[in-house]
């Protein structure tokens, strides 16, 4: 794996990232709350489908999804990925789908549960 960023560092980075999705349409920011605080958000982007595969002309991804570490094991990232896939439904797209580190073993056994599939496999030549 390469290095991890700060926190700090890594903040600025997808700060600048939400700012510009959220700023220019195309993307659903997913807020999950209890008594009226939040306790989880996803962020879901729809675009153009693969070229190679036939996935859907339009693609829905979730580009993040985060769970205050107290509300997991309590259907909060469940909700958040069906809430997600309304999403992708309602804006035509024919598949869902999450990146993940191959080393983040809890988030892949998360959306195997959920009923994702390994698919494809980015690499990396530093």
């Amino acid at each position: 794996m390469p290095p991890v960023r700060t926190p700090e560092a890594s903040w600025d980075f997808r700060r600048g990232q939400y700012l510009e999705w959220l700023g220019g349409g195309g993307h659903t920011l997913l807020l999950a709350e209890r008594d009226d605080e939040v306790i989880g958000y996803a962020l879901v982007s729809v675009g153009a489908g693969a070229a190679t595969w036939d996935i859907g002309d339009r693609v829905a991804e979730i580009e993040t999804l985060s769970v205050l570490e107290g509300e997991r094991g309590k259907g909060v990232g469940r909700a958040l990925t069906e809430a997600a896939a309304e999403v992708a439904k309602d804006a035509g797209a024919g598949s869902v789908a999450v990146g993940v580190a191959h080393t983040n073993e809890n988030a892949i056994r998360f959306y195997e549960r959920e009923g994702f599939k390994p698919f494809y496999v980015l690499m990396l030549n530093r």
